[in-house]
Order: C-alpha cells, then sequence, then structure tokens
C-alpha cells in the first residue's frame, strides 16, 4: 500500500485571515469603488447624527471613518485584530472588555465585522458589544439582490436629499469566500431574526439600508 497523503484545507476566513490581511489590502480597487465610498460616507453621516461623546470603533478597516471623525473633534478609540492596521488596541472582540478596564463608551460602531465570524457566535458578540457601550451603530452586508436607483435630489428650501428606492428580490448572490454568512443568506440570518436577537438585549432598534448602497444594512440599537 502507497503512503497516505494528508491535504491541508486553508479557509479563507475568520480570524486567522482578518489578522493577518496586509495593510494594502483595504486600498484595493474594490475600495475606490462608488458604492463603497458611499458607504463610508453614509457611516460618518449617521454617526455624526447620533453625536456621541465618544466612540469604539471596533474593526478599522482602511482608516477612513475614524480618521475623518477624530478630524471632526469626535474621540474616537479604534481595535481590530490586525495589528498591520495599527489599532489602538490590537485583541479580538473577546477580549476587548479586559483590555478597556471597565471603560464603557457612548457609541460601539461595528461595521462589516460580525460577516467574518460564525454566526453562532452572533448572540455572544452582541452581548459583548452591549458590554461596551451605551448604543450600537453596526453594518452587515445583505446577501439578497436588489434592483431600484439611489441618488442625491435636490429640494427648493430644503437643500440636497438622499433618496433610494430599492425592490429586494428572492435571489441570493454569492456569499465571498471571506464570510461565513450575510444578512439573508439563511432564515436563521433573516433581517427579523437579526432584529429580534439585537432587541434580546437592546429596547431600540432601527434599521435601514444606505441609499447610495442598498447592499449594506445598517442598525442603530440602544436602551
Amino acid at each position: 500500500m502507497g503512503e497516505r497523503t494528508t491535504v491541508e484545507v486553508v479557509v479563507n476566513k475568520g480570524e486567522t485571515r482578518e489578522a493577518s490581511l496586509d495593510r494594502q489590502s483595504y486600498f484595493s480597487d474594490s475600495y475606490f469603488t462608488l458604492p463603497q465610498l458611499f458607504s463610508l460616507s453614509h457611516q460618518i453621516e449617521k454617526i455624526n447624527k447620533l453625536a456621541p461623546r465618544d466612540i469604539l470603533e471596533i474593526g478599522i478597516g482602511n482608516g477612513f471613518t475614524s480618521s475623518f471623525l477624530r478630524r471632526a473633534g469626535y474621540d474616537v478609540m479604534t481595535a481590530d485584530i490586525n495589528p498591520a492596521l495599527e489599532p489602538d488596541i490590537c485583541a479580538p472582540l473577546s477580549e476587548l472588555e479586559e483590555h478597556l478596564n471597565g471603560r464603557r463608551f457612548d457609541l460601539v460602531v461595528c461595521c462589516e465585522v460580525l460577516e467574518h465570524m460564525p454566526f453562532n457566535e452572533f448572540c455572544t458578540n452582541i452581548r459583548i458589544l452591549s458590554k461596551l457601550g451605551d448604543r450600537l451603530f453596526m453594518t452587515l452586508p445583505n446577501c439578497k439582490k436588489y434592483f431600484g436607483f439611489g441618488g442625491l435630489v435636490r429640494i427648493p428650501k430644503l437643500g440636497y436629499k438622499v433618496l433610494g428606492v430599492y425592490i429586494s428580490s428572492r435571489i441570493l448572490k454569492s456569499v465571498p469566500e471571506e464570510h461565513f454568512w450575510e444578512l439573508g443568506s439563511s432564515r436563521d440570518t433573516s433581517l427579523d431574526e437579526i432584529i429580534r436577537n439585537l432587541r434580546d438585549i437592546y429596547s431600540k432598534v432601527y434599521t435601514g439600508r444606505f441609499a447610495m448602497n442598498p447592499y449594506h444594512q445598517y442598525f442603530i440599537a440602544e436602551n
């Protein structure tokens, strides 16, 4: 009999991947697309409307959001699992509470992060986030395809308003290999279930799609 060979399967997702990505990965062409830039702009606009006293951003990415908010005068602390991104705290989500030594923030920002972890950890992760701050601003990617349009509309005396009109289809797009799940990729990850899970911890939950990039769904949760 010949020797048995072992095939190593490398999973391109999870903490190992996210902790080892080089900084330049967050400045690839996909980050220069208008929908992605619109999402970052939407994040900043909505966070500013919440007028937080201080902010903990989990998942620094390319630093666009935290850098802009800091230059605008906001007190922002960043946390990430990837040392190459130079966050203020380099640690997994499960260890952040001990690194903060009991400090709580007015607003915790967690955008496009939780889909990089298995969904069976979602409720645990939300509970961790609730211990780090009074309010949560979170975004998740949508799995369902959509049809419609979005843009700026100028209304006399009211100025410019962002308008988005979209219809979700039952057709699911492929979940990227670096994601464990996306919003609507299964019954457990449906919008209704995500809201229900949030309401198990927070008394108030608001949600919507970004008008200029409906692939991204935002959630605002508070007690």
